[in-house]
């Protein structure tokens, strides 16, 4: 077998994330679809066809529902807790310019398109001949750990294994595009590698990089390397992909593949209904009783021209559309466009078929239920573990947390609940962090505020003037 073979349930899933990803990116993806996603009408020409297609258009349901979804999600910025050498990273975490919380946000995205993500923290070799090397020359050089993202279409091929008592990956070929130099400096193409992240015959933690040359032959471009850890070989992989439940040897399908295959039907028909509009929309002149004398002969419409017959009985009508059929494709698209949007609110809260109380529906959409929380709390914990390997790669101890908000959906903390809570914090049934926490959830504290720094500003701002009581009048006196 080849270094470009995939995993059995690829093939399987591929057309389902292709679908999707299409979607997300739009009309210009759908008409390039070609076929794919609009048929062909019975003995319909090519140029027929191309015409109908531009005139379709692709309402993008699909991104709108996972941007809405992941806009949701970091309406807050993600709370965390790292050690002080690791931080910086946090503000280019891929060394490309990208921060963790958009790392995190494209990470919630691409699980909510596809159904899984795969992130790789990583490390670039020691230099030539050299065995270990300070923190300043290891920073000054550029050298300090990663995350890089692959997207589900990416992981090619993986395997897992019971190790430790444990089920733990041991094997995965990553699908990469090279760039190759082209006959001159303008000039580049795109080649694509093959990138094997597996344990050793030793049980070491190695990477190589394949290419498939032109006979067909799988070609070791670089590598074996061996990255180490304060100078010791890993024994596991850095890498860790992330499904719609969190880390999963089971591939799942996409969370918003029945949204998506619904996006596509609203295209269909939606192409259906522009194409009616185009041949019945305007009406057609009809003249009957007439035959005129010169065949290249042509009747002209409009208010300077008069036709004029021979025969008295000669008859000029317009011929207009009057039929029910555009107004039965108009009711399909208006139900398509209703079931997207209940698709789409599914994503925050689990089903049910009872009626529900206002409260109860707050508390569905404060974010403990759903599809779209446990991706959330899945993301949180792999961006958790993974600034874990940056902080222990970094050689840098101490805790290490993350955690995307789970509020979607905002509730503004009313003055009675405000009052209630100010009263039992008095009457000391909460304590100073307990109130805290439940204004930060009421959005009256701003999430990534600390009891501490909100403590000190009340300490620094200056006293409250004394209401002013006006004296007792006279009269009432």
């Amino acid at each position: 077998m080849s270094v470009k073979a995939t995993h059995r349930d690829y093939g399987r899933m591929f057309p389902k994330w292709e679908r999707a990803a299409d979607c997300v990116s739009g009309q210009d993806a759908i008409h390039a679809g070609g076929i794919k996603y609009l048929p062909k009408l019975h003995a319909e020409k090519d140029d027929d066809y191309k015409a109908r297609r531009a005139r379709s258009d692709f309402f993008n349901t699909t991104w709108r529902t996972i941007s809405g979804l992941s806009g949701m999600a970091f309406r807050k910025e993600p709370i965390y807790t790292v050690p002080a050498a690791i931080e910086p990273y946090l503000h280019d975490i891929d060394m490309a310019g990208l921060t963790a919380s958009a790392f995190a946000r494209g990470l919630v995205e691409e699980v909510l398109e596809s159904g899984r993500a795969g992130v790789l923290v990583d490390y670039p070799p020691m230099p030539a001949n050299v065995e270990s090397i300070t923190k300043a020359a290891d920073e000054a050089q550029g050298l300090r750990p990663k995350m890089l993202f692959y997207d589900a279409k990416t992981i090619r091929n993986w395997h897992y294994a019971r190790r430790r008592n444990a089920w733990a990956l041991v094997m995965v070929v990553l699908g990469e595009d090279a760039p190759i130099p082209g006959k001159d400096e303008w000039e580049e193409t795109c080649e694509p590698r093959y990138r094997v992240l597996d344990l050793d015959e030793k049980g070491f933690y190695r990477q190589r990089l394949f290419r498939v040359n032109e006979r067909g032959e799988d070609e070791l471009v670089e590598g074996p390397i061996y990255p180490t850890m304060n100078l010791k070989k890993l024994d596991y992989l850095p890498f860790r992909i992330n499904g719609r439940n969190g880390m999963s040897a089971r591939i799942e399908e996409p969370p918003t593949i029945n949204l998506v295959n619904l996006n596509i039907a609203h295209y269909q028909i939606n192409s259906d209904y522009r194409h009616g509009l185009h041949f019945t929309g305007l009406p057609t002149a009809v003249v009957s009783g007439y035959t005129p004398a010169d065949e290249k002969a042509v009747l002209t419409i409009g208010a300077t021209a008069a036709w004029i017959f021979p025969d008295p009985q000669a008859k000029a009508a317009y011929l207009e559309f009057t039929g029910q059929g555009l107004g039965a494709l108009k009711e399909a698209l208006a139900d398509l466009e209703m079931r997207m949007a209940l698709l789409g609110a599914r994503m925050i809260a689990d089903e049910t078929a009872q009626a529900e109380t206002l409260g109860a529906t707050q508390i569905k959409r404060a974010g403990e239920n759903g599809v779209l929380a446990s991706i959330v709390i899945g993301v949180s914990q792999c961006m958790e573990w993974a600034l874990g390997v940056m902080a222990e790669w970094a050689g840098a101890g101490g805790k290490v947390e993350y955690a995307i908000n789970r509020e979607f959906m905002p509730v503004p903390m009313g003055a009675q609940e405000l009052t209630g809570l100010v009263g039992a914090w008095q009457a000391g049934g909460l304590s100073d962090s307990e109130l805290f926490d439940m204004f930060k959830r009421g959005d009256i504290i701003a999430a990534d505020k600390t009891l501490e720094e909100h403590q000190a500003e009340i300490d620094k701002a200056p006293p409250m003037p004394k209401p002013v009581v006006a004296p007792p009048s006279e009269e009432a006196a």
